[in-house]
């Protein structure tokens, strides 16, 4: 976790529980362009299927931030870095709100320390990056030259200034559920951090990475049990045990009820518009408009990403987990 003072802990926490409270959300994720420089075989985004969106300017992020006002801002894409006004977009944000905790999720390739510094002064205050395999595979799973020496030389370098605020953001799937623990030995050794989320195939429709094994299933039983004792030794696994058991769930069941996007969490997409999520990319122009033509009749139950699993928490949940990571630093 990030090197947050106490005060801005507290008041992230306030209005954690505020939101809740008034239907605000959680985390919105600010997907400033759908646009990569990638081709991940995950992802129904990439490098090869240019998306034709306006260049929206700084000042329209900054007022969707400054209206929804979520406890956690992600800046994501598509690679949000492909964007030169990366820097502006980040600072006119953090101007409008000092609160919200800044994640940006990249995939590296175009990071370097200058780039890493640029964004910690204009206001992120941690950063996920996308790690799916801990070796080369991830390089041809990616579609990126070298992408995972870059990723691995450069954590080791920025790590060395004691910040805390990397994170390898793993999908778990099903060709990559044995490598978990190495993902965690790692980023141990990176003196990093790693956080595990659930495939799903409803950007791409490809069920290869989902669990149709029962034997594959009662194996990534036996690896998340590994994982929860590799927690407790002192591994820096984000992911609380709730989290990894259950994504268990819902590779066994195939669903994950009671979704609560528009409600706990959205997106504010490259148009400046409100999207539900990454699988629904309908526009809306507020979250009042999202949320009674879309949320009240949403019915989806196909996905257990991070933003859910994070978002969607009781507050006795929320508040056990906090306390874990806390007690962990």
């Amino acid at each position: 976790m990030p090197n947050l003072k106490t005060g801005r802990q507290a008041k992230i926490a306030a209005r954690t529980i505020k939101n809740m409270i008034i239907g605000k959300p959680i985390t919105v994720s600010f997907e400033v362009t759908y646009n990569c420089n990638a081709d991940c075989k995950h992802c129904d985004l990439g490098i090869n299927n240019k998306i034709d969106e306006p260049h929206m300017g700084p000042e329209i992020f900054a007022g969707r931030i400054e209206e929804l006002r979520p406890a956690v801002a992600q800046i994501s894409g598509g690679e949000p870095l492909i964007r030169k006004d990366i820097f502006d977009i980040v600072r006119a944000m953090r101007e409008k709100d000092e609160v919200a905790v800044f994640v940006i999720t990249t995939n590296v390739q175009i990071l370097n320390e200058e780039r890493y510094f640029r964004l910690r002064e204009a206001g992120i205050d941690q950063y996920s990056w996308s790690l799916d395999y801990p070796d080369e595979r991830h390089n041809e799973f990616r579609r990126l030259h070298k992408n995972f020496e870059h990723i691995r030389d450069l954590a080791q370098r920025l790590s060395k200034h004691g910040n805390n605020d990397i994170l390898l953001a793993c999908v778990v799937q099903s060709d990559n559920f044995r490598d978990l623990p190495r993902m965690a030995e790692l980023a141990a050794d990176w003196g990093v951090g790693v956080n595990f989320s659930t495939y799903n195939c409803m950007r791409t429709g490809d069920e290869g990475y989902l669990f149709k094994d029962k034997d594959k299933l009662e194996e990534l039983r036996r690896v998340v049990d590994r994982l929860v004792k590799m927690q407790d030794e002192g591994y820096p696994i984000i992911t609380s045990e709730w989290t990894l058991r259950e994504m268990i769930k819902f590779f066994e069941s195939g669903k994950h009820i009671n979704c609560q996007a528009g409600k706990r969490f959205l997106i504010a997409n490259p148009w400046g518009k409100l999207t539900p999520c990454g699988m629904f990319r309908d526009h809306y122009d507020s979250q009042e408009d999202l949320k009674k033509r879309f949320s009240a009749h949403n019915q989806c139950d196909k996905c257990f990403t991070a933003i859910r699993a994070n978002s969607e928490k009781t507050p006795y949940r929320m508040l056990c987990d906090a306390l874990r990571v806390v007690s962990k630093k």
